[in-house]
């Protein structure tokens, strides 16, 4: 498909999180070109979005879950007291990005490379010099090229550290799952392993690992909430699919099935069931919400969109360029429709 003209960046938008003001998301102009719904946590979708605006595909975030460090006293003092021992562990495990990211933030203000004892504002946010502080003799096990990534950008990736991470590939797949195929679980029988998650989550990994005799140590770096999407961000989503041909020219990006799981809570709450009974008083646009198709790179999250009620689901390889490929595949007879005219 032949690179459109970038759109405008898009302006910041945001769904308000219980306990925090609501943030006005940008208002959308209803057009004939395709937007994407980008659903991943605030701050979060820049760089698809940046990648889609510059196919000239539009962009309208709707984030589905709200990030935010550990705060509780008794899960940080168990992620502080890990982290001040790594040098005993055999093996350190993250399930994602975030994760990654906010233990190493954590590290580093527990560890400040200043000599008068403060930290350098990119340090709190585990950038950059994460790597001097993780033991070399530790390796790093990741589900997927996000996680590893982040470990990268944070200074801890080969030659320097081992980082063990399911391969790539036309059938590639980044989860417990294919991860736990990576590891020699005997190996880890009887020696301890930190696997650094948020609140919640899949309990396959631990579960594994401790059925090998590994003797496991679960912290908690991050907190995953569900938002509460404010007026604005309900009024520019439904002014996108409820236009003319709406449902056609949008689509849903789901990365995260507890995200699509929150989604159709959301909808239920709003809008009644699908069968025709609404909400009264709401606008009656559940349809055309549900009849927009999905973008997803799991089974997991597919099967979650399906309950839903979604129904036009393409599940494309793992990553954001196949993501993209797919939406570039989807966008382009919208495109050309649109430049006809």
């Amino acid at each position: 498909m032949t690179p459109r003209a970038p759109l405008p960046p898009a302006s910041p938008n945001s769904a308000a999180t219980a306990g925090t003001p609501a943030t006005p998301v940008r208002t959308v102009a209803v057009s004939a070109a395709p937007c994407a719904i980008l659903t991943r946590p605030d701050g979060q979708a820049q760089t698809l979005a940046r990648a889609l605006h510059a196919e000239g595909i539009d962009t309208l975030e709707f984030p589905l879950l709200h990030i935010a460090a550990q705060a509780d006293p008794e899960a940080l003092a168990a992620l502080d007291a890990a982290l001040a021992s790594l040098s005993s562990y055999a093996l350190a495990v993250f399930v994602s990005p975030n994760a990654v990211m906010h233990a190493l933030a954590r590290l580093t203000y527990l560890q400040p490379a200043n000599g008068d004892g403060t930290t350098n504002a990119d340090e709190v946010r585990g950038v950059g010099e994460a790597g001097a502080r993780w033991p070399q003799t530790l390796p790093v096990a990741v589900v997927g090229p996000g996680s590893a990534q982040a470990l990268a950008d944070a200074g801890i990736a080969s030659p320097g550290h081992r980082v063990i991470v399911p391969p790539g590939g036309p059938d590639a797949r980044f989860d417990s799952e294919a991860l736990l195929e990576e590891l020699d679980l005997p190996a880890l029988a009887g020696r301890r392993v930190l696997l650094v998650r948020g609140d919640g989550g899949r309990e396959l990994l631990a579960d594994t690992l401790r059925a090998n005799g590994a003797q496991l140590d679960i912290v908690s770096a991050y907190t995953r909430r569900a938002p509460s999407p404010d007026a604005a961000a309900w009024a520019a989503l439904e002014a996108r699919l409820a236009s003319h041909d709406g449902a056609e020219r949008c689509a849903w990006v789901l990365t995260s099935s507890e995200a699509v799981r929150h989604l159709a809570t959301l909808l239920a709450a709003r809008y009644g069931t699908r069968d025709g009974v609404h909400t009264p008083g709401t606008p009656q646009v559940l349809a055309q919400i549900l009849a927009a198709p999905c973008f997803t790179s799991h089974t997991r999250i597919a099967d979650a969109a399906r309950s839903a009620g979604f129904d036009r689901i393409t599940q494309c390889a793992p990553g954001d360029d196949n993501l993209l490929a797919a939406l570039k595949t989807w966008a382009d007879p919208i495109q050309v429709k649109h430049d006809d005219r």
